[in-house]
């Protein structure tokens, strides 16, 4: 009979084993539909370019922003090196897959802390996804484009995972990872799970001297992230760093960084949604504590709950006081931007919503369990909703098969054509000029551009260097001194683009067609050419 009770014991062991890695594939394919664009996203030009370069100093020699100072070395440790055996795109969705399954085995553990039953891991995945589409406020994300904060919100949610379950010294470690990738999204996951532990009841916490060495692993796991951040600003004077920082919080990322600054509309209607997911916070952590007292497994998870939502409380008021920050400042952007540069809304728009699709499962299994009334109707909104989501963004993938960092261009086709001629044709050290938008630049062609919109260095120094050269390419000054956009480079004509040639020594120009330029033609398609600025020289 033992050995019969032992056989059957072993039975379900793998079939839960069979099922939880079943659960965490399903979860996969989740992130795989949210993220799964074609490459490069819109990160990834940023982030394995530099990776790249990294690791091969020869590549794009010559590029200002692929030569700047490195801010995120662990991630380019982990990834770079495999820019020498395959291709950027290669590369980008072998660094994909790692993160999603990362993600997914990560999600799971920390899902089923909270909500009881099978597969309830993929119900709300599907709604952490949908939710990070439409209820972000400041724009941040998780799933998408490999970066180094895909891999830092992996383990925060094992960190995560570890709090829910009260395993107090595995916290600060999992945290400290986090920080190594990316040291703002570990450093806000860090502050915030210490403050659920300070909050906590005497009965519910390890002392001090307990948990005091895993906090400490946990900071020192944290300094491969944090020592090359703390030298972006190393031996810059302070006027330049106060210049720096309003350019980078003011000019080039209000939307993550002050978005009281964004146009009305849009401001009032992420203000709406996100006001709406903290009120659905509040409720669901009403409806929990009034379950905590439980003595059964509902009780259990409902605490283990109600730890995740401290959590996110904690995010909520870290952006509350960005808010307020930015407010009391408005009128002082060099005051305000010394402090908002810190991420002020990144943590709490993904604990929020993290929080509520956890507590919506939660709830969803305590009303089946009581047989409601409200059980079916739940469980058809948990499921429908996040379905049609999925469901759109597959539609939307098989219509616009662009990669998204070629969508400022005017045609994909033409423009990764006139890249490919570029790497095939021009000598590896050709610095060229190119389209304010042309972020993919480097990925396609493999050559070194003098500046982008979207390639902004991280250091103080070079951030200064950027904002000169870009506004110097892409801008005219009227005689009231306010700035002009130009349409295109070819707009700005023969004589402007000579001129910049011969400032920056540019060997090549990259616009569209029309208006055409009076410099020799190096290629032409339908909709872009490359003129040749060395030979129009000589």
């Amino acid at each position: 009979m033992a050995k019969l009770a032992a056989a059957g014991s072993d039975s379900g062991n793998r079939s839960e084993d069979r099922s939880k890695w079943l659960e965490i594939a399903l979860i996969f394919a989740i992130f795989f539909v949210f993220g799964g664009a074609p490459a490069p996203h819109v990160n990834e030009t940023y982030y394995l370019t530099k990776a790249k370069h990294y690791w091969e100093a020869d590549w794009c020699a010559g590029d200002p922003f692929l030569e700047s100072a490195d801010a995120h070395s662990v991630f380019y440790w982990c990834i770079g090196w495999l820019t020498g055996y395959f291709s950027l795109t290669t590369v980008a969705w072998i660094g994909r897959v790692v993160a999603w399954l990362l993600l997914a085995v990560a999600w799971q553990r920390l899902s089923s802390r909270v909500c009881p039953g099978r597969w309830r891991g993929v119900l709300t995945a599907m709604m952490f996804g949908a939710m990070l589409e439409h209820t972000t406020f400041a724009g941040e994300w998780v799933v998408g484009g490999v970066e180094g904060k895909c891999f830092a919100y992996a383990f925060v949610f094992f960190g995560l995972a570890a709090l829910a379950d009260r395993k107090w010294p595995a916290v600060w470690p999992w945290l400290g990872l986090a920080s190594a990738f990316h040291v703002l999204v570990g450093a806000w996951s860090f502050v915030a799970a210490s403050l659920v532990w300070i909050t906590r009841s005497p009965a519910e916490r390890p002392p001090l001297r307990q948990i005091l060495p895993p906090v400490l692993l946990g900071a020192v796991l944290a300094l491969p992230g944090l020592i090359p951040a703390l030298l972006l600003t190393h031996g810059v004077d302070s006027d330049s760093i106060a210049q720096a920082n309003t350019i980078y919080v003011f000019d080039r990322l209000p939307h993550h960084l002050a978005p009281l600054k964004l146009p009305h509309d849009e401001l009032v209607g992420k203000a709406i949604r996100h006001e709406g997911l903290l009120l659905a916070l509040v409720l669901l952590w009403l409806s929990c504590r009034r379950n905590m007292a439980s003595h059964t497994a509902h009780g259990t998870h409902a605490r283990n709950l109600e730890r995740i939502l401290c959590f996110a409380g904690w995010s909520a008021m870290f952006s509350a006081s960005g808010l307020v920050w930015h407010a009391l400042t408005w009128d002082r952007p060099v005051l305000a931007a010394r402090v908002l540069k810190y991420y002020w809304f990144r943590l709490g728009d993904i604990a929020v919503p993290l929080a509520v699709c956890l507590a919506v499962g939660w709830l969803t299994h305590l009303l089946m369990a009581q047989r409601s009334r409200w059980a079916p109707l739940m469980m058809l909104l948990a499921v429908v909703l996040p379905g049609w989501q999925l469901l759109a963004t597959s539609s939307q993938r098989y219509t616009d098969a662009r990669p998204p960092a070629d969508l400022g261009m005017r045609d994909t086709k033409s423009w990764q054509d006139a890249c490919a001629w570029a790497q095939a044709a021009t000598p590896p050290g050709s610095l060229f000029l190119v389209p304010r938008r042309a972020q993919s630049f480097n990925w396609n062609a493999h050559r070194p551009d003098l500046v982008t919109w979207k390639d902004v260095p991280q250091d103080a120094t070079a951030l200064l260097a950027w904002r000169e050269q870009f506004f110097d390419v892409y801008y005219d000054t009227d005689e009231t001194g306010r700035r002009l956009a130009f349409r295109s480079l070819a707009t700005q004509g023969t004589e402007r683009i000579s001129k910049l040639a011969k400032k920056y020594d540019i060997d090549y120009v990259v616009t569209e067609n029309f208006p055409t330029l009076q410099l020799p033609v190096a290629y032409i398609n339908a909709h872009y050419t490359i003129y040749n600025t060395q030979e129009s020289a000589l």
